[in-house]
């Protein structure tokens, strides 16, 4: 028997650009995610290339460690 993928809350995002920014991070190191829009969002996000809503990015437990590494960089204060 299979056992599930047990998903965590990487970020929570509101923008566009943080969205992409990030998947493209976890993209470029193989990171799989997926995305859960708030309410109506992905219907928005489908017809109008943008959600109003809070976008979730979740990892898989075992990676999650590796992608806080990775975008941690982007949201510190120099």
């Amino acid at each position: 028997m299979a056992e599930g993928i047990e998903l965590v809350l990487l970020r929570e995002v509101t923008n566009n650009l943080e969205l992409s920014m990030i998947t493209a991070i976890l993209d470029d190191n193989s990171i799989p995610y997926i995305i859960k829009d708030m309410g109506s969002g992905g219907y928005m996000r489908i017809i109008t290339g943008y959600s109003p809503f809070a976008t979730k990015i979740m990892v898989e437990e075992d990676a999650y460690e590796r992608a806080i590494e990775l975008i941690t960089p982007m949201f510190e204060p120099e």
